[in-house]
């Protein structure tokens, strides 16, 4: 029963700026704000730590059900998360964990599982979720849902951005590149592939700044949730 207030899902393509957007939204509804992304890293953390291979379909499915997440809501509306008492951190932004994240992703019972997880955390409410398959696959029954797209052209544009702000020397194609390829993997997977959900809002943001994305999610939402 959601006593806490709406379920809002945000679902979309890669670079579209989904955690920004989720976050700002739950920050003014007083909600809580989780990317379920982390969770995968967690997992994905935990199987590294362990030194599970990866490729170990039990072995991961194991040390997915034995996790235990719980969270504590930040002042910026963010729910931070904590794996058996451990906040784990920067240590979900490895490289490895990356590398090994997109490995145990496609291990079906284990993203069942973690979809369970998923499933307590959201399901009194009040709350914002950002991923790839929420509206479709963890909560079906989200009281509103987004899902957020931008041309890959575009998202490779602020991706390039981003890097040459942060006093890299990124490569526009190599960048596109890759984002079509995590494109074609997130929408081919057997396993929740990428999508949006039939009564989802889809919103281009394309030609829309962050701000104006924000707005247009918070204009989707009746006013009583506020």
């Amino acid at each position: 029963m959601r006593t806490q207030g709406l379920l809002i899902s945000i679902d979309g393509t890669a670079g579209t700026g989904k955690s920004t957007v989720g976050k700002a939204v739950a920050a003014k509804l007083g909600y809580g704000f989780l990317s379920t992304g982390e969770m995968y890293r967690a997992l994905a953390y935990t199987v590294f730590a362990k030194h599970i291979d990866p490729d170990d379909h039990d072995g991961v499915l194991a040390a997915t059900r034995a996790m235990r997440f719980t969270f504590a809501r930040q002042a910026d509306a963010t729910l931070k998360m904590f794996v058996d008492g451990e906040y784990l951190g920067a240590k979900l932004h490895l490289e490895e964990v990356g590398n090994v994240a997109s490995r145990v992703s496609t291990n079906g019972e284990a993203r069942r599982v973690l979809t369970e997880k998923m499933r307590e955390v959201g399901e009194t409410g009040g709350i914002v979720m950002e991923g790839r398959d929420i509206g479709t696959v963890v909560f079906p029954d989200a009281d509103i849902k987004f899902y957020l797209d931008a041309s890959a052209e575009e998202r490779a544009n602020r991706r390039f951005k981003q890097l040459k702000e942060a006093g890299e020397n990124p490569n526009y194609d190599e960048i596109l590149r890759l984002i079509k390829e995590r494109d074609a993997r997130d929408k081919g997977r057997a396993v929740s592939p990428l999508k949006p959900a039939d009564d989802a809002i889809i919103i281009d943001t394309s030609l829309l700044n962050l701000q104006q994305v924000i707005d247009a999610v918070l204009e989707k939402i009746p006013h009583h949730a506020s």
